[in-house]
């Protein structure tokens, strides 16, 4: 009775500590659900529901107003990222991007994943700890006989290790530390895509504000020519026509400028879906009126994607895993080795008065299994070849990539000197055909002919240089050096 009363109050010391143990852990993980509906409901960004993300990778953007610092979203250096609500320059959507954009996380997370696959790999060739003890107490009363008790305890520690096919262990180590660097490369593919798509879409954002500014001035020629007609048309100097014409060329032109302010509505909206997060207001950019001028050898830039593509490099990766399982394969010919070892100590009344100690290694020398080791190679060989020939099929999609790439960019950095050139003559002309028609020389048509033009020429250079900024972020993306 004195062993179960002592073991009686243990127990229910260790079941309370239990429960306070839950109650403890509940209460911050209930505060944390309630912290991140409240930053989803700010901001309408879904934070990462998986607890192996790290604070950075889930935490979703805030704007400044109702900034907590417990909440603010930081970039992998630690340092909080741009108020989406302030203005923001290319480096800052690029940095928000690589924080908060789903698939940054995603590919974080295959990472994490990749890690711990190669930890449950290694941990096979580590031995495993147990300990443990026991208390029973019987009470028993039988015809003819007094009533009797009787209690005993156990208590043991031991420590085994058990390795069975070691070589394959070793491999399978191996594979997943080829995984790891798959994953690694994953998230480098990720990365450079997100900079690309950002980057694209951030030149298209500008692209239309300044669409819209164009647009606003030529929309101001046409308003000072409708005046101009109507004030002719008043004083008996040109004919009704030209009123009804230059009204007509006024509303066509504001129709052209509402379609530019919804276009640059939805680019921002497409940029603000590429950097992770989302907002009714239309985002606030830096712009930017010069582009540095890209100039590298085209044989040069296609042996630098051979270099530097992530998925090259995680196709040689492949490459080498579909090696490691042919080997793997052909093992099945040669024999398997295992090993075990063990130690332990044990005893009644919790004393370690006995010990006892194991070691056993076995081979095993395989004879026949039904062809399945020879087929099994047979499978191996096959795979290779696939994934052989995968690799070479990438590499020529690479190439192609390139090669268009490079073509884009190099037709519209020839297009923006004459693009720059028709500008200078369109504005000429116009000059000219507003001079003629305040003179009464020119007639409105050949006004609205010249101001059609100047228009459609502000926008060709606009387009020719936002085309090559473009190409620029495709070729860098093609060549894995963003």
């Amino acid at each position: 009775m004195k062993h179960f009363g002592f073991f009686l109050t243990i127990f229910f010391l260790f079941a309370g500590g239990l429960v306070y143990g839950e109650e403890a852990v509940s209460v911050p993980s209930s505060d944390a659900s309630s912290a991140a509906a409240q930053a989803a409901k700010d901001t309408a960004v879904p934070p990462a529901s998986s607890s192996a993300v790290k604070e950075s990778d889930t935490k979703p953007v805030h704007p400044a107003k109702n900034e907590n610092p417990a909440m603010v979203l930081r970039d992998a250096d630690g340092k909080p990222l741009p108020d989406i609500n302030g203005k923001l320059t290319l480096e800052d959507c690029i940095r928000i991007a690589l924080a908060n954009s789903p698939q940054a996380v995603s590919a974080q997370l295959n990472l994490q994943n990749a890690h711990v696959n190669l930890n449950l790999a290694k941990s096979e060739f580590l031995p495993t700890v147990t300990a443990g003890a026991s208390q029973d107490y019987t009470n028993s009363k039988m015809d003819g006989s007094s009533r009797t008790d009787h209690g005993s305890s156990d208590v043991y520690a031991q420590a085994q290790l058990s390795i069975s096919g070691i070589t394959d262990i070793a491999r399978n180590v191996k594979t997943q530390q080829l995984a790891l660097e798959q994953a690694e490369l994953n998230v480098d593919s990720v990365k450079n895509d997100l900079i690309r798509t950002v980057k694209k879409n951030y030149y298209a954002l500008i692209s239309a504000v300044r669409a819209v500014a164009i647009r606003t001035q030529s929309r101001d020629l046409y308003q000072d020519q409708y005046e101009r007609a109507a004030e002719y048309y008043r004083l008996g100097l040109r004919p009704k026509v030209d009123v009804t014409t230059a009204e007509v060329n006024l509303n066509n032109e504001e129709l052209s400028l509402i379609r530019a302010k919804n276009l640059v509505k939805t680019a921002s909206a497409e940029l603000a879906n590429s950097m992770g997060v989302t907002t009714p207001k239309t985002l606030e950019i830096e712009e930017i009126l010069t582009f540095e001028k890209f100039e590298m050898p085209f044989d040069e830039a296609v042996q630098t994607a051979y270099a530097n593509r992530p998925d090259v490099l995680s196709a040689h990766t492949n490459v080498r895993i579909s090696q490691l399982k042919l080997n793997q394969a052909k093992a099945g010919f040669f024999p398997t080795f295992s090993f075990s070892a063990g130690f332990s100590k044990y005893g009644d009344d919790f004393s370690l008065d006995n010990e006892e100690a194991r070691l056993m290694a076995s081979v095993e020398i395989p004879i026949f299994n039904a062809l399945k080791t020879y087929n099994g190679v047979k499978q191996a060989k096959i795979s290779l070849e696939n994934t052989l020939n995968t690799s070479r099929s990438l590499l020529n999609n690479v190439f192609l990539e390139v090669q268009s790439a490079y073509i884009k960019m190099q037709e519209a950095a020839e297009s923006i000197p004459i693009a720059e050139l028709n500008v200078e003559k369109a504005k000429e002309n116009l000059d000219l055909a507003r001079g003629r028609y305040n003179e009464g020389i020119g007639d409105i048509i050949e006004l609205k002919d010249a101001e059609v033009a100047y228009t459609d020429a502000e926008l060709s250079l606009l387009t020719a240089r936002y085309d090559y900024a473009s190409a620029v972020a495709d070729l860098k993306q093609a060549m894995g050096t963003n």
